[in-house]
């Protein structure tokens, strides 16, 4: 179970509008603070969101543990990133933003460059860390595979340590080496932009298949 959970987690670190929101508070000259409000403020819905699922789910008697619980989540969690991959290969899911042109319309990192203040880097946490697919399908599994709650809240912990990796490690750089700090994010944004498909589909039709197959084998 951890196994699914931590590489869920490694793929949405390189979510391309926290990559967008870090790189443009990093342009300001008290990054150290609006970085250190959007790591707290978002690591902290995050965290809240899945213990809400985890603390609802073991509030009421849904067997998690028993062997055809197990089995059904890991079918239902692997069809959608099937789906999801599908989504993406077809084009039908967008895989990375439109490149915004100037004006009125123009992208996350601009708009908060633009008007940066604690208040904007605080909300900016939450809003670009809204829990997606890949989160609520790691829920399901840790809900689904986890009898104590003590083990799904280290998971959820776990998972959420590993999506702020890149907002975190931008914190410690930029507090040790401000200069290396906005060099980092901006070469790990320049390798997502051109992999992030690579990236979604290798995880959609890799983990999706390979919790469905263990779903059917334990039914």
């Amino acid at each position: 179970m951890i196994i699914e959970v931590v590489v869920l987690a490694l793929v949405s670190t390189v979510r391309p509008t926290s990559l967008a929101a870090v790189y443009a508070i990093l342009s300001d000259p008290s990054a150290r603070r609006y970085l250190f409000a959007y790591v707290v403020t978002g690591l902290s819905c995050t965290i809240a969101f899945g213990v809400l699922v985890v603390g609802a789910s073991h509030g009421i008697d849904l067997h998690t543990g028993s062997d055809r619980t197990k089995a059904v989540a890991d079918i239902l969690g692997g069809l959608v990133l099937v789906g999801f991959g599908i989504g993406v290969l077809t084009g039908r899911v967008p895989h990375r933003p439109r490149r915004e042109a100037p004006g009125p319309g123009r992208g996350l990192q601009e708009r908060l460059g633009g008007k940066l203040t604690m208040t904007t880097a605080a909300v900016a946490g939450p809003l670009t860390h809204i829990p997606g697919i890949f989160y609520l399908v790691a829920l399901n599994v840790i809900v689904a595979h986890n009898v104590r709650a003590a083990a799904a809240l280290g998971a959820v912990v776990t998972y959420n340590a590993i999506w702020f990796t890149l907002p975190l490690l931008a914190l410690v750089t930029c507090i040790v080496r401000p200069a290396a700090a906005r060099e980092l994010v901006e070469a790990v944004r320049d390798w997502v932009r051109a992999h992030s498909r690579t990236i979604l589909l290798a995880t959609a039709f890799l983990v999706g298949p390979a919790l469905v197959v263990r779903g059917v084998l334990n039914l």
